[in-house]
């Protein structure tokens, strides 16, 4: 879909109404208190720092951020046909429609931006004969992140099939993410910071409830039936592009169905999965709408994001 208007100049737009839609929460005293996540140490969430204009502010700035970056991926890596700043138009959506994570700063969402962070550097190692040093470069930043999310460690199965993905895997690499997930716990323990007993792996634990009707649930049924559907209707595209293109837009239809399975498994946490899954289904969104053509794809362009907005808009207004 050739548009610079919709490509480039309705994603700017998004982006200032954002801004706006913050300015609104503050001058209308707003407040949105956020489920926090745990880390693997006990006492290292950030849950403490209480709900107030500062922390909201963090919040959505790491918000933007992460939407900025995830387009400065997918222009990077080359993930679509042509450029495009739809991931940031389609993030930014997505995120409003939870509005826990766009209160109080989220741990999930510094998560999900490091999240991002390490599959750059996946992607860079596209068809490497030696990837051990990205290997333990990413292993490091999960287990380091873990201590004030535990939650993040559920990635390490997906990066290690990134890494067959990207065609750079090797005995070399896996064992040298080995020895980056010990280092972090080894040095805090190691220089006394954390004391064995304040460990509590026990965060990792799953415990499937039956979800709460709400609706909030409701917005991440929408974000999930998008993402099912979209990737679906990407992976017919996808084997006409090159081999590049397959592997890294591949991946993230994995980290979408995987994301999305931790989600629904561990639905006692599922906001924590949220931010992530809004980044990868935004991709696939965009991807979309990058790769096909005609009439009828603007239109439903215009109708899904019109939809979206006005389902945030009743969600706020209610």
């Amino acid at each position: 879909m050739r548009n610079s208007f919709i490509h480039i100049v309705i994603p700017i737009i998004a982006t200032l109404l954002y801004v706006a839609f913050v300015g609104y929460m503050i001058l209308d005293g707003t407040t949105i208190s956020s489920v926090d996540g745990s880390g693997i140490v006990k006492g290292w969430g950030i849950s403490a720092w209480g709900n107030n204009t500062a922390m909201l502010l963090i919040n959505n700035g790491l918000i933007l951020l992460s939407a900025i970056f995830i387009t400065y991926i997918a222009l990077r890596f080359r993930l679509f046909k042509e450029k495009s700043l739809l991931p940031l138009h389609f993030f930014l959506i997505f995120q409003i429609l939870t509005p826990q994570l766009v209160g109080n700063l989220f741990t999930p969402n510094i998560t999900a931006l490091i999240s991002m962070g390490l599959i750059a550097i996946l992607y860079s190692s596209y068809q490497e004969n030696n990837s051990t040093e990205k290997g333990f470069l990413i292993a490091l930043i999960l287990s380091a992140t873990s201590l004030i999310d535990a939650h993040i460690l559920y990635l390490l199965p997906i990066l290690i099939v990134g890494f067959i993905q990207m065609q750079s895997s090797s005995a070399r690499t896996y064992a040298a993410m080995i020895i980056g997930l010990i280092t972090p716990y080894w040095i805090v323990w190691g220089l006394g910071i954390v004391p064995l007993s304040q460990f509590d792996f026990a965060q990792l634990a799953i415990i499937p409830q039956l979800p709460v009707a709400d609706k909030t649930l409701i917005s991440t049924l929408i974000v999930l039936l998008l993402g099912l559907i979209l990737g679906f209707a990407n992976l017919a595209n996808t084997y006409n592009e090159k081999i590049h293109t397959r592997a890294t837009n591949g991946f993230i239809n994995i980290l979408s169905v995987y994301t999305a399975l931790l989600l629904i498994i561990d639905n006692t946490h599922y906001t924590t999965y949220l931010p992530l899954l809004n980044m990868a289904v935004a991709l696939q969104t965009a991807y979309y709408f990058t790769s096909q053509q005609g009439r009828l794809v603007r239109v439903f362009f215009f109708i899904l994001s019109i939809a979206l907005i006005a389902w945030g808009v009743w969600l706020y207004g209610m």
